[in-house]
């Protein structure tokens, strides 16, 4: 046997790869949409002078200049005799279409090639990034402010390959000036029985057989396809890093879905001048094309097809005016936990009222949490971006694997507050610099003495007789008794007791007002836009009572609900204490209430339907908005316990 060639290494552990491998199914759904945006991440990690460059083309190469194709079949073939005993159907049908792949005269190959970069830097040994990207499993080897962080971006390129077998090449220079040529290749199949009876891992690697080690130098052993450089021992000049996806699994708009993702994900590096992308026969992604593209209708096509798009792609128009226009509004702050942020903010009439945060370029979310909806602001897009590496590596931290959202929890137990604070102080100060520049303001006002004659008191007569309305001056509500409604006959027959409803008189968020909530109960009833009556804890009956926490109930005052969609709302109190609570929606049936599972929320987590672990404190206003799994139009119920 060569010393150079496929190993799948015998396992002699008694454990067994199965065919869904974690890595590779993080990013099954829409693989060209996480291509797009993983590949680039790495290459702008490694950039040393801009513009970074990535270079993609679809090559068709001989069957036979696959480096060891043989032994890449025969692991193939054992691999559905495995599949067909110990797997699913679903990898019994991909290793039949590996089998029919493999017997062609040619495969697809599809080559992604980056420049002016650091290459991946060796050697293959821990702690370094070749053996990261090739060797480790969930490891990185990165700086904490660079794009990527868990070491699992990497299988991105293994989705869209049908035979899950990707070869690297990559040439470095190593801390005393001299270059590197690397190239290794790994197939992510599944245990397997081999020739020789032994069960094989299910990883198994290309290049030198023992300890399964890249192959270095050696222009004889790797074929043309996969040399960074030629065959004169020259490697100044070709730093960088090469993927060879084999087997690609096109699809007919690839081109297109690539280029829509790549420019939707990066078109703040794009636009700055740090990352070019050139897709062969197809698109050139740069600073001077970005425009044209966002009006591409191959791009447009691509992304209707996409989910959660075509209104991400079509918000870049935007954010690059925020980017690029002279009209734009600067704002900039110092986060104690952050460092400096940075706003930039565009007013005009059709924009479609987004945050977006960029993070070295690269776009996190558009959600925000606490910004997200803005009903009342002029039409406006900003682009919210740290400045300072200590507040991109804390932020960094917060990401999970696709780098999409900010999650307190991820971080150390002892950094989690500090975490939720940053987020919440960022929050509420781009929400101040929203109110400065893009609130729409108030177009009229009108004394309310001229409508006193429509206004008559209706109360009856009395000592008890008290005014609701006073049209010659403030607006005074006050709460009227309702009477309490029936129960059911399984409710907790020692629950306290509320005689009284409270309807909240005061603008969403703004804390002031005189109107009078519940001061007991530890719960407010919503209705629609209203305050309205409601049970008490444990006077719930049906589904609700046997999900009531055992923890004790907490008041809640001055509670209201606005709608904003029909699937969510946004939710106001005043807590009577200070603490962690969690809270719970009802819907406010006749005789019983039914539990309202929450699906997301600005404020706190959402655990099993409810916001858990949500802080508060006594006397202060808590505004969340929350996203419900349906179009609800009934009467909202919110139910605090202490935790």
């Amino acid at each position: 046997m060569s010393e150079v060639g496929f190993e799948f290494p015998v396992d002699t552990s008694g454990q067994w790869d199965g065919f869904n491998d974690p890595g590779i199914e993080h990013f099954t759904g829409n693989p060209f949409q996480h291509l797009g945006r993983e590949v680039p991440q790495n290459t702008i990690d490694a950039m040393i002078n801009a513009p970074a460059k990535i270079d993609i083309q679809l090559r068709r190469v001989r069957s036979q200049d696959i480096p060891d194709i043989e032994s890449l079949r025969r692991a193939v073939d054992h691999c559905v005799d495995s599949a067909r005993t110990d797997e699913n159907e679903r990898a019994v049908k991909f290793f039949a279409l590996a089998q029919k792949l493999l017997k062609k005269a040619y495969v697809n190959i599809l080559q992604i090639a980056d420049s002016n970069t650091t290459g991946v830097r060796g050697p293959c040994e821990n702690g370094t990034p070749f053996f990261a990207m090739m060797k480790a499993t969930g490891q990185s080897r990165k700086a904490e402010t660079s794009s990527g962080s868990y070491g699992i971006g990497k299988f991105a390129p293994y989705t869209v390959s049908a035979l899950r077998t990707v070869f690297l090449s990559t040439v470095w220079a190593d801390g005393g000036g001299r270059w590197h040529h690397y190239v290794q290749g790994k197939a992510v199949l599944m245990s397997h029985v081999g020739d020789d009876g032994k069960t094989r891992r299910g990883t198994g690697f290309w290049g030198v057989r023992k300890q399964c080690q890249p192959v270095i130098g050696r222009p004889d052993i790797v074929p043309e396809w996969l040399r960074r450089a030629g065959t004169d021992n020259s490697l100044e000049g070709f730093a960088g890093t090469t993927l060879s996806i084999v087997a690609f699994d096109e699809a007919g708009n690839w081109q297109d879905v690539l280029a829509a993702n790549i420019v939707e994900n990066f078109f703040g590096a794009i636009l700055r001048g740090e990352l070019e992308v050139q897709i062969q026969g197809a698109h050139a992604i740069s600073a001077t094309t970005l425009s044209g593209l966002l009006t591409n209708k191959g791009l447009q096509r691509a992304v209707n097809e996409e989910d959660g798009e075509p209104e991400k792609f079509q918000n870049v128009a935007g954010y690059i005016s925020a980017l690029s226009d002279n009209s734009v509004v600067i704002a900039r702050t110092e986060n104690q936990h952050l460092g400096e942020c940075e706003l930039r903010l565009i007013v005009r009439s059709g924009l479609p009222k987004r945050v977006a945060v960029l993070r070295n370029g690269m776009l996190i979310t558009e959600e925000f949490p606490g910004l997200r909806r803005f009903s009342d602001f002029k039409d406006f897009v900003a682009l919210l971006e740290c400045k300072s590496q200590k507040g991109l590596a804390l932020l960094r931290a917060m990401e999970p694997p696709r780098h999409d959202a900010f999650e307190p929890d991820r971080l150390p137990p002892d950094k989690r507050t500090q975490g939720r604070t940053a987020l919440r102080e960022l929050s509420v100060w781009v929400r101040e610099m929203l109110r400065r520049y893009a609130q729409d303001p108030v177009s009229e006002q009108t004394d309310l003495s001229e409508l006193a004659d429509y206004f008559a008191d209706e109360a009856e007569e009395g000592k008890d007789q008290r005014k609701d309305e006073n049209p010659s001056g403030a607006i005074i509500i006050r709460a009227r008794p309702l009477r309490v409604k029936p129960i059911a006959a399984d409710a907790g027959a020692d629950a306290p007791r509320d005689d009284e409803s409270g309807s909240d008189s005061e603008a969403e968020g703004d804390g002031q007002g005189p109107g009078r909530g519940h001061g007991t109960g530890g719960w407010g009833a919503l209705g629609g836009n209203d305050a309205s009556g409601g049970d008490a804890p444990g006077e719930h009956g049906g589904a609700t009572s046997s999900k009531r926490s055992s923890n004790s109930a907490i008041a809640l005052q001055n509670v209201r609900a606005v709608p904003l969609t029909a699937t969510r709302r946004r939710i106001a109190f005043s807590s009577t204490v200070t603490g962690y609570v969690r809270i719970q929606l009802e819907d406010s049936g006749a005789d019983v209430n039914y539990p309202l599972p929450i699906v997301t929320a600005t404020e706190g987590k959402v655990i099993e339907g409810c916001i858990d672990h949500l802080e508060v404190t006594a006397g202060a206003r808590t505004v969340i908005e929350v996203e419900l799994p349906e179009e609800f139009y009934g009467t909202l119920r919110v139910v605090a316990n202490a935790v």
